[in-house]
């Protein structure tokens, strides 16, 4: 076995604590005492229960993990941190004397970072710890990253709410009172509803994607919901001289939850009222097939490229209007119809429409007559 240890980059590495766990006290005491060499602060465990304590006590930056140990193995150890929303994130390196494919597979189809063979061979040993470690310090940073987005977010929303409210008042205010201009006036206050509209999105986003965000089933009847939509929309699509159209069968019945499914639904004919060229139509129409109800939003504008058809459902993505002749602008509204689709276990894509224009298509499951949620 070698027994020289690398150590130029120790002093330029922060201190990290890793676990050792291995019922064989002459293989923890080998392991910690490279660790010591490599400047790593380590504990010890010396059975999976023990481990398992030591975790819920202090959650350490790494893990070397035994798989062969009596009563609880290295894999159900594995298991229970996997099965953590805690503790998922903390690298876990397989150690064993086992060499099999199996092994080193199931580990890593299970969740570990990485394996390590018996015996020990410490530049391996470095070499691994140093890469999950630095897997862990990135996923770390992109985790701020991402807290420090969405407390700006939330601040951003927060200070626009107040400014929004006043303007919306007022616009009220005004026409009740017969005061200033009745289009204009119509034209602020739409404004200022898809203002709030994308506010409420941006709010809504962060409760989707942390399933904190409260789902029902009901059976919704889509005549009548489409309809409702078109009655709202009806003085958006007449400011930008659109037909708003809707065709739907009679007695075609979904299981979704109302709110989102409007909001959905809304956020789409709103997306289409930025690209279809005026003086055209925005469709709304629905059938069935055999796999549920489909809803159908589609434009008349220049289209999606169709290498970006996946991406515009990201967050915050725009269509580079130079590259593909679309207007930038596709961004919250559609990550919003993406993630509540998704939690109503229903689906959305897009496609291109002959000769022009993009048709946003809504799977979702068909409610039975004696559907009861």
């Amino acid at each position: 076995m070698e027994s020289s240890l690398h150590t130029g980059s120790v002093t330029d590495t922060p201190t990290a604590t890793i676990l050792v766990v291995d019922d064989n006290k002459l293989n923890r005491t080998l392991l910690t005492e490279y660790l010591d060499v490599l400047g790593y602060d380590h504990r010890e465990a010396a059975d999976g229960k023990a481990a398992l304590d030591s975790l819920t006590d202090h959650i350490p930056d790494a893990v070397l993990l035994d798989i062969d140990m009596p009563e609880m193995d290295g894999f159900e150890v594995l298991e229970s941190v996997q099965a953590s929303e805690t503790l998922r994130h903390i690298p876990v390196i397989m150690i064993s004397g086992r060499d099999d494919i199996r092994s080193i597979a199931r580990c890593l189809e299970m969740g570990a970072t990485d394996f390590l063979g018996k015996p020990f061979n410490p530049k391996i040993l470095e070499a691994r710890l140093s890469s999950s470690l630095e897997k862990k310090r990135l996923r770390d940073s992109e985790q701020q990253l991402i807290r420090m987005r969405d407390a700006l977010v939330n601040m951003i929303v927060h200070d626009l709410g107040n400014p929004l409210s006043i303007i919306q008042m007022n616009t009220q205010m005004m026409a009740m009172l017969g005061e200033g201009d009745a289009e204009r006036l119509g034209h602020i206050s739409r404004a200022a509803s898809s203002m709030g509209t994308m506010i409420e999105s941006m709010l809504d986003l962060s409760k989707l994607e942390s399933g904190t965000m409260p789902v029902s089933a009901e059976r919704i009847d889509m005549e009548s919901l489409l309809e409702q939509i078109r009655s709202e929309y009806a003085p958006f699509s007449a400011d930008r001289n659109l037909a708003l159209i809707t065709e739907s069968d009679a007695g075609l019945y979904v299981i979704a939850d109302p709110i989102l499914l409007t909001r959905v639904v809304s956020n789409l004919i709103a997306n289409a009222l930025k690209y279809a060229r005026p003086a055209t139509y925005i469709l709304l129409r629905t059938e069935r097939d055999s796999r549920g109800v489909r809803v159908f939003v589609e434009d008349d504008g220049p289209g999606i490229p169709e290498e970006l058809h996946e991406r515009v459902f990201d967050r915050f993505y725009q269509v580079d209007a130079n590259q593909s002749g679309t207007r930038a602008g596709v961004g919250l509204g559609l990550a919003f119809c993406r993630l509540a689709t998704q939690a109503m276990s229903a689906g959305i894509h897009v496609e291109n429409v002959a000769p022009s224009g993009t048709r946003f298509v809504l799977t979702l499951p068909e409610a039975s007559d004696g559907f009861n949620p």
